[in-house]
């Protein structure tokens, strides 16, 4: 009986012994982040979305894969943390998008459609150009505390956030309004009369949100300092759209 305490009590000893050098590293890395470091971390969708679809390429494999060069939303945060103790941290959030896309529409010169009716191989070719860009800036702080046993943490917090975003259209048009194109109904790409008005600028306000967010998830150290972590959070935001601007122009029969 005393040999069965005894090997109960040895084994235990051994176990946690390995438990505790399981934080440490043969060569003597800390396996977790302690006092005094700074973290970054990213959103591993898109990448997990890249290589779901260079599995296969033609399809989307992913919940939103699409090509390798596909963006969105913000999927593309930076996230920063500095440790106040080993097991609280404050962390800060950055994301930025921006993109900017050209869509030309070729039609026929209307005004060659005029002179050389029934005559298309005198028809040249004039376009209408429409330019969309947009921008959005996500900033995010917060207080991060962390929980865990050996190589696998979980952690919980909350945060503040605020969003700018901002969109704008442009149009530049292959037909000139004037005249010529008023009395002999010249149309756009897409149809509509020249001298019946159109957009030729659009420019939303700088749309802000404001919204406060709580986060809790587990996270597994594959390495020293490094590891993957899965994270679910609940916000709570207020989003404003100030009055934007729309550049148009009309013709009322002299200019």
């Amino acid at each position: 009986m005393k040999k069965l305490v005894l090997s109960v009590i040895l084994a235990a000893f051994v176990f946690n012994i390995a438990n505790a050098q399981e934080l440490v590293t043969k060569k003597g890395f800390q396996i977790l982040p302690e006092q005094g470091d700074f973290v970054i971390g990213f959103d591993a969708v898109p990448v997990v979305n890249f290589a779901l679809n260079a599995v296969n390429i033609m399809n989307n494999t992913g919940q939103t894969a699409q090509h390798p060069g596909f963006v969105s939303g913000f999927n593309n945060i930076i996230v920063g943390k500095y440790f106040l103790e080993d097991n609280i941290a404050i962390r800060a959030r950055f994301g930025f998008d921006a993109g900017n896309n050209s869509f030309t529409d070729y039609f026929d010169n209307p005004k060659d459609v005029f002179n050389y009716p029934g005559e298309p191989e005198k028809w040249g070719e004039v376009k209408d150009v429409t330019t969309n860009s947009g921008k959005d800036i996500f900033l995010g702080a917060g207080l991060e505390f962390r929980r865990g046993h050996n190589r696998l943490q979980g952690f919980y917090g909350g945060e503040v956030l605020i969003g700018l975003a901002s969109n704008s259209t442009k149009t530049k048009y292959g037909v000139e309004m004037d005249k010529e194109a008023a009395d002999n109904f010249y149309t756009n790409a897409d149809g509509s009369l020249v001298s019946s008005g159109r957009v030729l600028k659009a420019r939303s306000g700088n749309a802000i949100t404001l919204g406060l967010r709580g986060f809790a998830g587990v996270e597994y150290f594959v390495a020293p300092k490094i590891s993957l972590a899965g994270e679910f959070g609940w916000a709570l935001g207020v989003v404003t759209n100030p009055r934007g601007s729309v550049k148009t122009e009309t013709w009322d029969g002299t200019n």
